[in-house]
């Protein structure tokens, strides 16, 4: 995809959810363990819950399942009975979960102050806004060539669920069937000085691979970084 469009169709994605997953609003107690988050991209009921990620100011270790995975997908059917997404797994609790709003109402009433009866009536028209968000930004769906040597440790990304440079490389991620510990800093986050200390500046997305010793900004070649190490390796590459 051109360049131009591929950002003007994210920042679309962006806009048409008015501002969700843009800062953190009432967070609560703190999981000693991130949540695991079973999901894809362009899913519009994942879209939901990653926002609610962002607004509790939560951690997730998200496993991307997008169509033709064969990581993540098997392991839901097997422990949750059925290939359905989102699944969310929390290792403290030993909850697990389908459906969003279930999922939601689940964060909202452990790691956060409760689901305001408001954001409940509007449910409806959250998800057509966010099925509305998954059609300007349809990518992120399916598995494009992995290796089939994935990396020992999890990388690791700053990210908020608005940013749309963010959202390019949550794509890159979900398309490679990579795992990752989202780390979230929308504003108000309390983990923004901690990415300040790491990289130097408060900017997404930042990208921190333990297996390779890289971190760097700019979404561009976070993607182009990810694509080289853990792509499908040429057959013209030596």
């Amino acid at each position: 995809m051109h360049r131009i469009l591929d950002v003007a169709t994210s920042f679309a994605a962006s806009a048409s959810r008015l501002g969700g997953g843009l800062r953190v609003e009432a967070p609560g107690a703190r999981p000693e363990q991130p949540v695991q988050l079973y999901e894809f991209e362009g899913c519009p009921y994942c879209r939901k819950v990653r926002e609610v990620l962002t607004a509790l100011d939560l951690e997730a270790d998200v496993r991307p399942c997008p169509k033709g995975g064969t990581r993540f997908r098997p392991e839901v059917r097997e422990r949750g009975g059925k290939e359905q997404f989102p699944w969310l797994v929390d290792p403290n609790t030993g909850a697990a979960m389908y459906e969003s709003e279930a999922i939601i109402d689940y964060r909202h009433d452990r790691y956060g102050r409760g689901r305001p009866r408001a954001l409940r009536w509007l449910s409806p028209l959250n998800t057509v806004s966010a099925a509305v968000a998954s059609a300007a930004r349809p990518r992120g769906r399916e598995v494009r060539r992995p290796r089939p040597d994935q990396p020992d440790a999890l990388i690791e990304l700053y990210n908020f669920e608005a940013s749309p440079y963010c959202r390019k490389v949550r794509e890159a991620l979900a398309a490679l069937d990579l795992d990752y510990l989202v780390r979230n800093v929308a504003k108000k986050s309390a983990r923004r000085p901690e990415l300040v200390a790491r990289g130097g500046k408060m900017q997404v997305p930042y990208l921190v691979d333990p297996n390779t010793g890289a971190a760097m900004y700019e979404s561009d070649e976070i993607v182009a970084y990810l694509r080289a190490t853990y792509g499908e390796i040429s057959a013209t590459r030596p």
